[in-house]
């Protein structure tokens, strides 16, 4: 009985560490950033990858998977033109390592390996305006408002998340094309990129 009781003390203790949220790493040498944006389900996890090259050619990289976290680490896998990209992440209480291997089809080489920093409880995907009307804005600040906007209930691509609480949108309906950040305290999350 003794033993059984410190087993399932021991199992109650282990800190879980994954949760949805978006990390962030920037390289301050050559301005190059990657963010990552986790959901998590009970043990499975739903990862939307975005690296910026930070070059005249705008080169971005991408990749998405899902996975299931065992013991704070998850490993996604993905096969393109017959070459494997493998990702493994680590999380820690407010932070994630990722180790990028063999990724440069997905233009994610191993200089986007490091230690990304959380930097919202939100994540990418589809989002429903929530607000009467959603501005979008040419900065992620409240002076740079443009003049498009949308209304509820449609529908916004947030394709990247920053800190306190904008996060850059796509929108197009009825040939109207918007872009550009919005402020994620008129949106609620729908669903992410990855659809069965």
């Amino acid at each position: 009985m003794k033993y059984i009781f410190i087993t399932l003390l021991l199992f109650c203790s282990e800190k879980i560490f994954s949760q949805s949220a978006t990390y962030k790493l920037t390289n301050k040498e050559d301005g190059t950033s990657g963010s990552i944006s986790v959901r998590k389900t009970e043990d499975q996890v739903e990862v939307n990858i975005l690296a910026n090259w930070n070059n005249k050619a705008g080169t971005y990289g991408q990749f998405t998977s899902k996975g299931v976290l065992v013991d704070n680490k998850c490993i996604l896998k993905a096969d393109k033109k017959s070459q494997l990209c493998r990702v493994a992440l680590t999380f820690s209480k407010d932070s994630l390592e990722a180790d990028f291997q063999d990724c440069e089809n997905y233009q994610l080489p191993k200089n986007f390996s490091g230690i990304y920093t959380k930097i919202s409880d939100n994540v990418t995907g589809e989002y429903i305006v929530s607000a009467d009307i959603c501005y979008f804005y040419s900065k992620p600040d409240e002076k740079s408002r443009k003049k498009g906007f949308a209304y509820t209930p449609e529908i916004l691509n947030i394709e990247e998340l920053f800190e306190d609480s904008w996060g850059f949108a796509t929108f197009m309906s009825d040939g109207k094309h918007l872009f550009g950040y919005v402020k994620l305290t008129d949106l609620k999350f729908k669903r992410t990129y990855l659809y069965d």
